[in-house]
């Protein structure tokens, strides 16, 4: 059987460039893959170009890897932007800061799976790409909660020994795996799978915001 080969010629309008297509493909498969999983010319042939392109537009491997990590580092920037400003807002009860907090960080998830499994495959990775999610992502956005998280635990709205750990128990239960709502709908046919994220987020709120 003929291997299948990527498209020649010039792309038109409606297509993305080749740079484009590359970093598209290549979150998808390094979030499926892993690093050591994922090859150029597997990306090149998922973004419909020649593996020659990587080395034009990125120069290698390692070098698509760190742009198709800030591409997720920039799509995650606007919830952060809205979780620290949400922490400021001492207008909100800390409880209710929270409940949103969860609530958009579970629809952020749902609408962003890419981006949840690059995260969590660097980090099971280890090494330096583990090490750069840590500090270009993960922390960004616990700072971005930190004081909502230190307030709760001080009202005793919350339990935790630390607000990091309450941080990466919560990253935990949002993030849930591909599947997810295809395996709640087996186990309890009775939720609408289209609302298996709007259940996630309410359960979680009232498993740590009792009485809210």
């Amino acid at each position: 059987m003929d291997k299948p080969t990527a498209p020649r010629g010039r792309r038109t309008k409606d297509m993305p460039s080749g740079r484009e297509a590359l970093l598209a493909a290549a979150v998808r498969l390094f979030a499926a893959h892993g690093y050591d999983g994922t090859d150029i010319r597997s990306v090149a042939s998922a973004a419909g170009v020649g593996a020659n392109l990587v080395r034009v537009h990125f120069g290698g491997k390692a070098e698509l890897w760190t742009a198709a990590a800030e591409r997720i580092l920039s799509r995650a920037e606007p919830i952060m932007e809205m979780v620290a400003q949400l922490s400021g807002d001492h207008g909100l009860k800390v409880e209710e800061r929270l409940a949103i907090i969860i609530q958009k960080t579970a629809d952020f998830y749902r609408d962003n799976p890419e981006i949840r499994d690059f995260a969590f495959r660097s980090i099971a990775d280890g090494g330096e790409r583990a090490d750069f999610i840590a500090e270009k992502l993960l922390a960004p956005a616990y700072a971005a909660g930190k004081a909502t998280f230190e307030e709760a635990i001080a009202a005793g709205r919350i339990r935790s020994r630390h607000p990091a750990l309450f941080f990466l128990i919560l990253t935990s239960a949002l993030s849930q795996p591909h599947g997810f709502a295809d395996t709640l709908s087996k186990l309890a046919p009775e939720i609408p799978r289209d609302d298996a994220y709007l259940y996630l987020s309410m359960s979680v709120t009232e498993l740590f915001l009792h009485g809210i």
